[in-house]
């Protein structure tokens, strides 16, 4: 129990350090190479959302210690607005937007989401969903990458703009393309790393449904305001993917 108790804990510690160290780097690199904050903005959203991955390696008695990573995740954030005490970290990650309504939205809506997701998958009573957290896992890191390159792509690349929010094709295909390698990643994580989760075979179809559902997520993202899809794409295609998963395990 002793034992137990203690390794799950470390684990904890580690996914803590994990994320600190991601806002740490970023900051750092953004200074050293005379990047805007939106340099730092970039790095967490693609990085730092990996903290929670560490459900997979949690034994299922102490799985909602996730909930406690999510939780201080999001309070950070939160306290991270130009009036709170950690208001220097709104200054390393801030854009126009964010000034202007006084708050990190999109990140803090990002942690939001993994928050909630995490923490539906790891509650005590209902050890069933453990097993099947690389479910929301997989939607998440669609959100990681494929939303996290995509301003990238669209800022540099971004020729043909279309709809209501000014998205690019081309950045539209970096969110497709990013998704499916989170997806792909987060897969092979929970196949051939984690010790806890249970994936339905054969392991291929998984990989293609993944592809699937990178699809109508890239088309979330594209009619989502800006920020809002932090929460309309995981929350979406995580259901959409439980769905399936069920019809597979009957």
């Amino acid at each position: 129990m002793i034992y137990e108790l203690t390794y799950n804990l470390l684990l904890m510690l580690a996914s803590f350090g994990y994320g600190l160290g991601v806002l740490a780097i970023g900051r750092g690199l953004q200074l050293r190479l005379q990047k805007p904050a939106s340099f730092t903005r970039k790095i967490i959203h693609l990085f730092a959302g990996y903290s929670s991955f560490v459900v997979f390696w949690f034994t299922p008695a102490y799985s909602w210690l996730a909930i406690i990573i999510g939780v201080s995740f999001t309070a950070l954030l939160f306290l991270a607005r130009p009036t709170g005490p950690l208001h220097g970290i709104f200054d390393s990650m801030a854009r126009e937007d964010d000034v202007r309504v006084g708050g990190l939205e999109g990140p803090l809506y990002y942690a939001a989401s993994l928050t909630v997701l995490t923490t539906i998958f790891t509650l005590p009573f209902l050890p069933q969903l453990h097993p099947y957290f690389w479910v929301p896992a997989n939607c998440l890191a669609m959100m990681f990458v494929g939303d996290g390159i995509a301003p990238i792509v669209g800022k540099r690349w971004g020729r043909h703009r279309y709809g209501k929010y000014n998205r690019s094709i081309e950045g539209s295909l970096a969110v497709l393309a990013g998704g499916f390698a989170g997806c792909v990643l987060t897969l092979l994580l929970a196949k051939f790393i984690s010790i806890t989760q249970l994936l339905p075979e054969p392991f291929y179809l998984l990989i293609l449904i993944g592809l699937g559902i990178s699809a109508p997520n890239t088309g979330i993202e594209a009619i989502s305001p800006s920020g809002y899809d932090n929460v309309t794409c995981p929350f979406i295609t995580t259901l959409v993917f439980s769905i399936v998963v069920i019809f597979m395990r009957m």
